[in-house]
C-alpha cells in the first residue's frame, strides 16, 4: 500500500520515525505490533480516499461480499503491522522470539534441516511478512530472502530519511538479504546457498519495490488474471531444493507463522514454474479469502498492475 507524498505525511514520519519507535523500542516485547496495528486502524478510519479504492478493489474479488468497507479499513492494521515491523527486529532473539510469533508446520522447516536440503518458502504479503525471516535468523538458522527493492516514487527529503532508517533497522536481522535486479548475479549466491542447505524466503504475488522481478506467469486469482511470480520454484528446481508456501496470520497478542506441504516441483525448470504457478494461484486464493484484510496489495489489484 503506497500512500501519496504530502507535508502531512512528512510531519507524520518524522513522529512515527521518532518518538513512536524509541518508545515501542522500550515497551515489553511483543507490544510493537500490537500497538503499530491499533495506529494502522485508527489511521484507517480517516483514509477515505485510500480506503475506498481498496475496497473498490476488494470488490473485484469479492462481488458478493457486503463487509468491503470493515475489510478495507483493517487493510491499515495489517499495512501498518509491515511498514513499522522492523521498530522489533534489533529486539528479537533465541530467548524472547515466542513473544512475537508462534508456528504451524514448523516439522517442514526441521525434516528439510534434518535431511541437509535446502528449504525455499514462498510467501505473499501478509501481515509482518519479514517477521518470520527474523524469527528463523534469531533461532540461528540460515536464511536468506529475496527482495524487490524500493518502490519507485519520489521522496521528500524525510521520505529519504526514513527509509534509510528503515534499511539500519532490517539490517539488525541475523539473515542475508538478496536485492533481486541489476543483472542474476545474485541468483548464484541464493543457490549456492540453497545447496548447503540453507533456507530461502521470496515472495509469490508481488514485489515491495513494485518492479516486476523475475519468471512471472498468468492464472486466475479470486477470478482476475494476474501475473504470479515462480521465481522460487526455478530456484528450488535448480538447487533441487524443497518448497513450501508460508504466510503470516495474527494469533491474539502474537503472530503465527503457517508452512504449508511440500509442493512436488518436477525436474525440468520451465514445468517447475508451471506447475508452481498452479500451485501459487490455489494457494493465494484460499489465503486471500480467509484473510483478506491480511494482504498489503489490493490497493494494487486491478488491470495495469498486479492484474493482467
Amino acid at each position: 500500500m503506497v500512500v501519496d507524498e504530502s507535508p502531512g505525511k512528512d510531519l507524520y514520519r518524522r513522529v512515527v520515525w521518532g518518538p513512536w519507535r524509541e518508545a515501542l523500542e522500550r515497551a515489553p516485547f511483543g507490544f510493537e505490533y500490537v500497538a503499530n496495528r491499533r495506529l494502522g486502524l485508527l489511521a484507517g478510519r480517516f483514509s477515505g480516499g485510500t480506503r475506498a479504492h481498496v475496497a473498490a478493489n476488494l470488490a473485484r474479488a469479492f462481488p458478493g461480499r457486503t463487509d468491503l468497507d470493515r475489510v478495507a479499513r483493517r487493510t491499515f492494521g495489517a499495512h501498518f503491522a509491515n511498514q513499522y515491523a522492523s521498530f522489533a527486529f534489533g529486539r528479537i532473539d533465541a530467548n524472547n522470539w515466542e513473544r512475537y510469533l508462534v508456528w504451524e508446520g514448523y516439522e517442514h522447516v526441521t525434516a528439510a534441516r534434518a535431511a541437509g536440503e535446502g528449504l525455499v518458502l514462498v510467501h505473499p504479503h501478509m501481515g509482518p511478512a519479514q517477521l518470520p525471516l527474523c524469527v528463523l535468523g534469531a533461532r540461528g538458522l540460515p536464511v536468506h530472502q529475496v527482495g524487490g527493492g524500493e518502490p519507485e516514487i519520489e521522496k521528500s527529503e524525510t521520505g529519504r530519511w526514513a527509509t534509510a532508517l528503515r534499511h539500519r533497522l532490517e539490517a539488525r536481522m541475523p539473515v542475508t538479504l538478496h536485492a533481486a535486479g541489476g543483472g542474476g548475479g545474485y541468483l548464484r549466491k541464493v543457490l549456492r546457498a540453497l545447496a548447503d542447505g540453507d533456507i530461502v524466503l521470496t515472495a509469490c504475488d508481488g514485489t515491495g519495490g513494485g518492479k516486476e522481478i523475475g519468471r512471472r506467469v498468468e492464472r486466475t486469482v479470486l477470478g482476475q488474471r494476474m501475473r504470479v511470480p515462480v521465481g522460487g520454484f526455478w530456484l528450488a528446481c535448480r538447487a533441487k531444493a524443497r518448497v513450501h508456501t508460508l504466510h503470516v496470520v495474527p494469533d491474539g497478542l502474537r503472530h503465527r507463522a503457517i508452512v504449508g506441504p511440500r509442493i512436488a516441483v518436477p525436474a525440468a525448470p520451465d514445468a517447475a514454474m508451471e506447475a508452481g504457478a498452479d500451485a501459487t494461484a490455489a494457494f493465494l486464493e484460499r489465503v486471500l479469502a480467509a484473510h483478506p484484510e491480511e494482504w498489503h496489495f489490493w490497493d494494487a489489484f486491478e488491470p495495469g498492475r498486479l492484474l493482467a
